[in-house]
Formats: structure tokens, sequence, C-alpha cells
């Protein structure tokens, strides 16, 4: 038999929280666990910019034959230009093949592949922490990892010297998966200035960025967030490019993502758009077109664009307008819970400077859900949950 020796493998810990919450009965009980964005009432709409761009298509899609592996050209290049601008070098020299993908999630999946073949020795240097699929990926195409100091939890500061420390480490055409703004799981942001930094390090050692781009938008505007992608390609002969369109156009079911290769040539960029091509063909074959097509006409269509930007602030607003609110609060009822920190991170997620003990009552004895290392997502708060929220973290400092 060939199915019966497999162990069991663990839960995955974001899908427990969420059924340990449905299962809730308490009437107060709060969602701070799930990482998709909510609105003032705590639910997650769709965008009416998404709306108003599925009832074009509605209206207007004449097939549903199958895209090319490469996927909705429209798309591709809508996405591009929201990466690296109209005018980019890179764009301009024919030095990018951007691809769409099924999420963030499958065009990293499809970057670790074409790292396989490209550079199967190279070593990916992941922060620690970060989002648990990058370990999950790397380690499934059987690519080698290695961690490097980013965040540490428990003080919540950022570790820009450490993680240039570590990344001394590593060798002539290694990788180093970075998150483009809104880091998840920390919110702690590396500066311009630091992205500089970065790039000219990355560069002086032949290092190759692997840019996860999942949250444009979130920190600082959608341009803005842009930053990271555009120096470093710049800078750099090479590098890969993961992003989403889940969180900043609220279509978490939809799948639209694209994955982008800069390469050293134009040549060589169409050698390296061949293999991702073949990678795609053999994992799935064609992407799934609706989110993508909404993507694509919302940001082809002059005032749906502008109508999506304002949503996309509104978006970001709210969430530093319940950072600012959770600090105020907490600072009034436990002066000493030293939370500052939250107010100048960025995006929807950060880590509670908390002991396990009190995580697991703020669970068990509150109905505060979030996960067992102090990640929450700063959404999950309102106005009318905050307070029950911010009592509840208080008392846990009480004598």
């Amino acid at each position: 038999m060939i199915f019966d020796g497999l162990s069991a493998v663990g839960d995955d810990l974001i899908l427990r929280i969420s059924i340990l919450y449905k299962a809730d009965n308490n009437p107060n009980k709060v969602d701070l666990g799930v990482g998709v964005y909510k609105d003032a009432d705590g639910y997650t709409a769709i965008l009416k910019s998404v709306k108003e761009a599925e009832q074009f298509l509605v209206n207007n899609q004449q097939s549903k034959g199958y895209l090319s592996p490469a996927g909705n050209p429209e798309f591709n290049k809508a996405v591009e230009e929201l990466l690296f601008g109209k005018d980019h070098p890179v764009v301009k020299q024919g030095r990018v093949a951007t691809m769409q993908a099924p999420g963030g999630t499958g065009s990293i999946r499809i970057g670790a592949d074409f790292l396989k073949i490209s550079h199967p020795d190279a070593t990916v240097w992941i922060s620690n922490p970060t989002w648990p699929n990058h370990f999950a990926i790397t380690d499934m195409v059987g690519l080698k990892s290695k961690s490097y100091r980013y965040y540490d939890i428990k003080e919540g500061q950022f570790l820009f010297l450490e993680m240039l420390e570590d990344l001394k480490a590593a060798k002539e055409g290694d990788v180093v998966i970075v998150h483009g703004c809104c880091h998840n799981a920390s919110g702690a942001d590396l500066s311009n200035d630091q992205w500089d930094q970065l790039a000219d390090f990355m560069a002086e050692r032949k290092l190759v960025p692997f840019i996860d781009i999942a949250y444009q938008g979130f920190a600082n505007g959608v341009e803005e967030d842009a930053y990271a992608v555009r120096m470093m390609a710049e800078k750099l002969p090479e590098l890969l490019i993961a992003s989403s369109y889940s969180k900043n156009f609220a279509m978490y079911r939809d799948r639209a993502g694209a994955i982008a290769v800069v390469s050293p040539t134009a040549q060589a960029n169409e050698i390296n758009a061949s293999h991702m091509l073949k990678i795609i063909r053999s994992i799935y074959s064609m992407p799934p077109d609706h989110g993508a097509a909404v993507v694509a006409h919302i940001l082809k269509d002059d005032s749906l664009r502008k109508q999506w930007y304002q949503e996309v602030d509104d978006m970001r607003g709210r969430v530093k307008k319940m950072r600012l609110l959770f600090v105020k609060k907490m600072t009034e009822k436990a002066p000493n819970s030293g939370f500052d920190y939250i107010v100048d991170q960025n995006g929807m997620f950060s880590f509670l400077t908390l002991l396990p003990e009190q995580i697991q009552t703020l669970i068990n004895d509150y109905s505060i859900f979030m996960m067992a290392n102090g990640r929450v997502n700063m959404a999950g708060l309102t106005e009318n949950n905050i307070d029950y929220v911010t009592d509840s973290i208080a008392s846990l400092f009480k004598a």
C-alpha cells in the first residue's frame, strides 16, 4: 500500500483560529487573527469600483474561453505599470516580463520553481518573522533556505542593522525575499533610505531580491509603496516581484496576482519568460480570469481607477486610525503596556508584546482571537469593539 504510510499534518494555525472564533458563543468575541481587511462594521465588503467593473464584464464579456499561460494581457500590462510606473528603464529596455498568477501565493510558487531551474544551488534568505508560506513554498520546491533577523517580537523593534549583518553570510547568487511594504507579519517597514542601503548592499554582494508586495497602497499610497520595486529594478540587474491584488482590491477569493522577472538584457528576458511559461503550463496550464479582468478594467478606466485609488486611501486610513486609537486607549488604560511602536507600523498586521499566557487568557477568557505569537490584524478593530479589546488587554497589566 502506498497511501497508508503518512503521518498527519498539523492544522493550519490561521484556519484553526477561524474555526475557534466561529464556534465561540460570546457575543463580544473579536477576530484579530484572519488576515483580511474589514471595514468599520467589521465586514469584508466588495469595493464599489470592483462591483462596477464586474457589472461591465457581465454586460460586455463575450467569451469564457481559455487564456494563454501568461494570462490576461491587459491585466499584465496594467499591473506592470502599477509596479514600475509608465516610463521605467527596465520596461523601455524590454527587460521585464509580467505574467498573471493565481494570487500572491501562486506568484511566489512560480518564482520559486523558476529559481529551482535557473539557480538550484542558491540559498533563499527569508525574514524572521515572515509569512509562513515563504518557507513552505521554498521547501516544497527543494530550495535551501535560511532566515535573517528582521523584527524582535518581544521588544517590538525593527532590526535593520541585524538584517544586514545576517545577510553578510549570503553568497553571490543567493536570493533574498523582502516584503515591498507592510511587512507580514510585523508591520515594520524599511524607510526609503534603508531601501537604498539594502539595494547597494545587495548589488555589491551580487544578491538577487525577490520582492513580495501584497499590500501596495496600504502603507503610504499606491505610488509611494512601489518605491522598493522601482528603485531596486534600477540598481540591480536581476530581481523577481510577486504581487497580489487580493488585498488592495479586496478580492481575496478571486486570486488575482502576478509574477514579474527583471533580467539583465532583453534577450535574457525572452529566455527567462519562456521558462516561466513552461512552469505555469506544467502546474495549472491557464490562470483564472475573473479577478484579473476586473483589475484590468478598473486600471484602464480613468473614472474607476480614480475611485479605486480613493477606496485604497480609505482602507489605509481606517487601519491607521485604528492603530492610533488602540495606542491612545492603551496608554490611558495601561500606561506601562508599551504599545507605542504600533503607531509607526504599516498595513494590517502587528505583534502585541504579550506573554504566551496573556495571549491565551485573551482567547480563553475574553474571546479575543489572535495568533499564538501575538500577531494581530489591526483591521479587525472597530470603534464598536475597541473599548472591549483595550479593556481586556489592560486587565492583563493590573496587579
